[in-house]
């Protein structure tokens, strides 16, 4: 887990980063008057007080039940819309060039703790150089990262199979992920499960994020010793060879990337003889479409995860992007716009069959800390297409980026995701109703993260050189 900023470091950033509207802050404050969406599922209440002490929440309700305590710094929120901090549950922060940790990653986490962010998943990192990058680059939302682990073939050089039936030759796939300053670990079939869990403890990570080049069994004994350890586990959906439904079956909390059911398109067989990154390309774009979104194999893949409680993490807004831009080219489409167009309608479907089905979803967006805002998947856009394109409603989708995402997280999240009494004060207030519209989570007055308040503007200002 990132280590939090030490108490005086937040005492003087406050008076720059509140400008004008509070520059002084004691133990305790009192949010006055909001409409209050606790994200526990319950309706929003109007005219509500949330007293914050020592950067937990010590109070909720009417102004009579919670009165402010002598000294306490009031804030007025009348006509404005109080949430829980928003979690964003698969982002890539750590890019390095020239063996560099790029300095962009800290314009990038202040602008999403401006975007009322309070907490990230990192799910491909180092961890230990993730959080040290994390650290330096304060004030910013709290980061958990997550450990890589994939198969021996992840390891090995890679025969790319082309569209003419020739095969090149390339690197091993994990080779271009150092590259990146991500770090993943080699589990063999008859690896130690204890030993990898170990290793992800002592770097720092929450848990295991599962990539490639696994077998159900290999899973299995992941999974059970990780939960020996307080330690969830989640994996691509279609970890090659194992599926989704297999991968559900071996206990793991989550799958990510809907466009990756499409290996629940194939039978057991067929899925072991794909197990590369350029397998999983051309299978998709041959294979994916909003109508074979619908596949018995992918629905029953949704019905398990559905009675196993696990968790499906979408990323369309990424997978939409890279449609997007596929779209706009001029040139014979290369494999991977192929399966960008190929994914995006697929994984989109998916995500609707999802929902029908009772499945489980937390807001990921597989946004990157680099390159123009625009090209970047942003959670604001991902509950969007929950709302527009899946069939949830706005208070459902944001119950993916706030109680349903805490959860995903495991031990750690336990007091995160709700404006419940004892958890840690992460707010955000909004100027507009996102019950009423999606949209207006964009609609940031200030985040507060355990107790000490951010404004937008001064946050980006920070991002400034």
């Amino acid at each position: 887990m990132t280590r939090e900023p030490r108490r005086w470091l937040a005492a003087a950033l406050l008076p720059a980063l509140t400008t004008g509207a509070l520059q002084a802050q004691g133990p305790t404050l009192v949010v006055t008057g909001a409409t209050l969406w606790d994200g526990t599922g319950a309706p929003a209440r109007p005219a509500t007080s949330v007293v914050v002490r020592d950067g937990r929440i010590a109070c909720i309700g009417s102004a009579t039940q919670c009165p402010a305590p002598a000294g306490a710094t009031r804030i007025d929120a009348a006509g404005r819309y109080l949430l829980p901090g928003l979690i964003d549950t698969h982002v890539h922060l750590l890019l390095r060039v020239n063996g560099v940790t790029d300095t962009a990653i800290k314009a990038d986490l202040h602008d999403l703790l401006a975007r009322g962010i309070t907490t990230l998943r990192d799910m491909g990192n180092n961890p230990s150089q993730l959080l040290i990058a994390v650290d330096s680059a304060q004030p910013a939302p709290r980061v958990f990262a997550m450990q890589l682990v994939a198969g021996i073939r992840f390891f090995a050089p890679e025969a790319e199979r082309m569209e003419d039936g020739h095969f090149r030759n390339h690197a091993p796939a994990a080779t271009g992920m150092r590259q990146l300053g991500w770090w993943p670990i080699m589990f063999a079939p008859k690896g130690n499960a204890e030993e990898v869990v170990k290793e992800a403890l002592n770097a720092g990570a929450i848990g295991l994020k599962l990539y490639q080049d696994l077998d159900t069994l290999q899973i299995a004994r992941l999974v059970r010793a990780a939960h020996a350890a307080g330690l969830p586990v989640w994996g691509h959906a279609w970890v090659q060879p194992s599926s989704v439904s297999e991968q559900s079956r071996a206990g793991q909390d989550g799958v990510v990337h809907a466009a990756g059911l499409v290996g629940d398109l194939l039978d057991a067989g067929a899925r072991d003889t794909f197990r590369t990154s350029s397998d999983l390309l051309l299978i998709t774009a041959d294979s994916a479409s909003p109508e074979s979104a619908t596949h018995p194999g992918v629905l029953a893949a949704l019905d398990t995860l559905r009675a196993r409680g696990t968790f499906l993490e979408p990323t369309l807004q990424a997978e939409l992007l890279s449609a997007v831009r596929a779209r706009a080219s001029h040139r014979r489409l290369t494999l991977p716009q192929r399966y960008a167009l190929a994914g995006s309608g697929f994984g989109i479907e998916v995500t609707r069959q999802a929902v029908k089905r009772g499945v489980r979803l937390t807001a990921g967006t597989d946004h990157v800390a680099y390159g123009p805002a625009e090209e970047r998947a942003q959670l604001a856009d991902e509950l969007a297409l929950y709302v527009d394109s899946v069939g949830l409603s706005p208070g459902q989708a944001l119950l993916a980026a706030t109680r349903d995402a805490a959860v995903a997280l495991g031990p750690m999240g336990r007091d995160l995701g709700t404006v419940e009494v004892g958890k840690r004060a992460d707010l955000v207030l909004l100027t507009a109703d996102p019950l009423a519209d999606i949209r207006n989570v964009t609609r940031v007055e200030w985040v507060m993260k355990e107790g000490t308040l951010y404004r937008p503007e001064a946050l980006r200002g920070l991002a400034t050189p």
